[in-house]
């Protein structure tokens, strides 16, 4: 049996990436069960109660297994005890991270907007059948990593994929289909500081430290007003807990594309030149991979 197993704090991408990994593998004649490391967020719920399709199952530990990874190749980002399992396969569209392998391996690794952008072409590329609630998955998660086709990382694959998984899935009304999706992404109410933070919080091996960067993709900024004070608490207090150099969280208001850094941590001093009235705004910025984190490394130097 193969594990296809997401990232740590699983977005939809990684989620719905992982189910459609292990259908690709059974396509191919082999035993595979998609898993997760975390719990799902609201807008992953959405999707998932669209397609019909149940979560995977919450696994930890992948000792002794064998695993795909999706949506990732930073062992941070991994089960806890991925170097005591063989890694057999990887898809992702991020950079290459830090992930070692004793044994040869499939890799596919894209630099397009979204994990089901590439797992899309595989099934095309193998010319096995996708489902219905395949296709909703696929599409959910590309217009969800490239927040409906306005991120600076979608590209024409990405645009191809969902036109033709829409199709599939006989999804006539776009528009209306990805309002729906982006409501239940920047659905925050009820959620405590911790909460959101951990939300979609990726942690990052650089300059010999760890460092945590989150996002928080909202309608509006004013949805975390009077939040400010108990974010910046709880990002020092993961690095005080954690021992990290730096612990930040994105709050981005994805109809303007800007977005307001929050930070704490040792390194958290190279910032400060770049606040106005002591915030920092970071025009423009929607994606974290290709606008805010490689910014971050920048200026964490």
């Amino acid at each position: 049996m193969i594990l296809v197993v997401g990232h740590k704090n699983p977005d939809s991408d990684s989620i719905c990436g992982a189910l459609v990994a292990a259908e690709l593998l059974k396509a191919r004649g082999l035993e595979a069960k998609a898993v997760r490391q975390g719990e799902i967020n609201r807008e992953t719920q959405h999707i998932l109660e669209t397609a019909g399709m149940d979560q995977p199952e919450f696994c930890d530990s992948v000792a002794g297994k064998k695993v795909w990874l999706v949506d990732y190749t930073d062992v941070a980002q991994a089960p806890d005890d991925i170097n005591d399992a063989e890694i057999l396969g990887i898809v992702d569209h991020h950079r290459l991270g830090d992930v070692m392998t004793v044994n040869p391996l499939e890799a596919w690794i894209w630099p397009v907007g979204c994990t089901c952008t590439i797992l899309f072409n595989l099934f095309k590329m193998e010319q096995a059948e996708i489902t219905r609630p395949h296709a909703l998955l696929m599409m959910s998660a590309i217009l969800s990593d490239t927040v409906g086709f306005a991120s600076p990382t979608c590209t024409d694959k990405d645009k191809e994929a969902v036109q033709q998984l829409a199709e599939i899935a006989g999804v006539e009304d776009l528009d209306s289909f990805i309002k729906d999706l982006l409501i239940a992404k920047t659905n925050i109410e009820g959620l405590s500081a911790a909460e959101l933070v951990e939300k979609d919080l990726k942690a990052y091996p650089f300059n010999g430290r760890d460092v945590v960067v989150g996002q928080v993709e909202l309608a509006t900024l004013e949805q975390v007003d009077g939040m400010i004070e108990a974010l910046e608490q709880d990002l020092e207090r993961r690095c005080q807990q954690d021992g990290l150099a730096f612990a930040a969280v994105m709050l981005t208001d994805i109809t303007t594309a800007n977005t307001r850094l929050l930070y704490k941590g040792e390194w958290a001093e190279k910032l400060v030149k770049h606040e106005v009235d002591g915030i920092l705004m970071m025009a423009e910025t929607l994606s974290r991979k290709k606008q805010g984190w490689p910014w971050l490394q920048a200026e964490l130097v």
